[in-house]
């Protein structure tokens, strides 16, 4: 069924929201997307993450905090706060849940330059290590034992998860007839989901380079993703890259990993919409759905995986969706996200 079709089957004008704690969101949501529940934090979010079972969702705040909600029943049980700064952002955050217990790990950087692991249930830092650069984005490998992070000096840190001690530093070669690494800042990074060694990044210079972490320069490039947030995602099963481009055409693209080459590019407005949307966030939602967001017209919207139409959409919102994320709970597809101040849970039916 198309947007327009369901449009006409209920009423979507611009509303408050019953389900929240707050009283100054308003909003649109269309298609088969319903908020579960919305409210307002302190400060503006600047990334959301489902821990892996779907249990817990945290959100990273520009005041330093970190807030963790239950996904089941929208509650609030956790803030994380350091000790040693309150004030300076969360930039990316990771979840790590230690096998055969129920101890969770969360991985938070910091635009101060700290990386951190935290036991979320006693609120305590597990380790931290200063890396004397903004950073801005991390990813845990498939065997949870390296993470990688992007800071604003153009080069990836690889670290042990454990132990948070740098292992290697990756970067492009001081010539500058090599692109063999990035030469502006990075502001997304992903892990192959099967081969622990293997790293795709994106950032400013409209480059995803492919890295394997053991060696210094990456080993090839795909060109023509401008990334500006977490919008850079791999599919396990086909190994399809997709990105999210801050700028007002093609922003919505799916590549082939394997060659590099453009599969397709996502279109992420019709005749009826006048604005497009520059996209800061995107991720594949499971085997269905693709997730993306941005600001301009300020939407966060759902797409079928198969047919490439828009089956959900959040927007009219007063900012854009700078961070989204996805998980499923009881095969119930649940969707994350931030603008500005305000936090939603939305489920998508099926």
């Amino acid at each position: 069924m198309s947007m327009s079709s369901m449009s006409s089957l209920s009423d979507f004008k611009r509303r408050r929201n019953s389900n929240t704690s707050a009283t100054n969101i308003t909003y649109r949501i269309e298609g088969r997307l319903k908020v579960a529940f919305t409210t307002d934090l302190a400060s503006p979010i600047l990334c959301c993450r489902f821990s892996h079972d779907g249990k817990y969702a945290a959100f990273g705040c520009s005041n330093g905090e970190i807030k963790v909600y239950l996904t089941v029943g929208n509650k609030h049980v956790f803030t994380l706060i350091p000790e040693t700064e309150k004030k300076l952002p969360v930039t990316s955050i990771r979840f790590n849940k230690q096998e055969g217990t129920d101890l969770y790990m969360l991985y938070a950087t910091y635009s101060s330059g700290y990386l951190r692991s935290w036991y979320i249930t006693s609120k305590q830092v597990a380790k931290e290590i200063n890396l004397n650069t903004e950073l801005f984005c991390c990813d845990l490998n498939s065997t949870f034992e390296r993470i990688a992070v992007g800071c604003d000096d153009n080069c990836i840190r690889v670290l042990d998860a454990e132990k948070l001690e740098l292992a290697m530093t990756l970067a492009r070669s001081e010539t500058m007839e090599k692109m063999d690494g990035h030469a502006s800042r990075i502001f997304a990074v992903k892990y192959h989901p099967d081969n622990a060694n293997i790293l795709l990044s994106a950032g400013w210079d409209n480059t995803i380079q492919i890295w394997d972490d053991r060696t210094q320069r990456a080993v090839r490039r795909i060109y023509g993703a401008h990334v500006c947030g977490d919008a850079l995602d791999m599919d396990p099963y086909y190994n399809h890259v997709i990105t999210g481009s801050w700028r007002r055409e093609n922003s919505l693209q799916i590549w082939n990993f394997h060659n590099g080459s453009l599969i397709k590019t996502v279109p992420l407005y019709n005749a009826n919409e006048k604005s497009t949307c520059h996209l800061y966030c995107a991720k594949w939602g499971g085997t269905d759905f693709i997730i993306c967001g941005g600001s301009d017209s300020n939407t966060l919207r759902i797409i079928e995986k198969v047919n490439l139409q828009t089956v959900g959409m959040l927007d009219q919102l007063k900012c854009g969706i700078y961070t989204t994320d996805y998980t499923e709970v009881n095969n119930m597809p649940l969707v994350i996200c931030g603008t500005g101040n305000s936090l939603f849970f939305l489920s998508l039916m099926t």
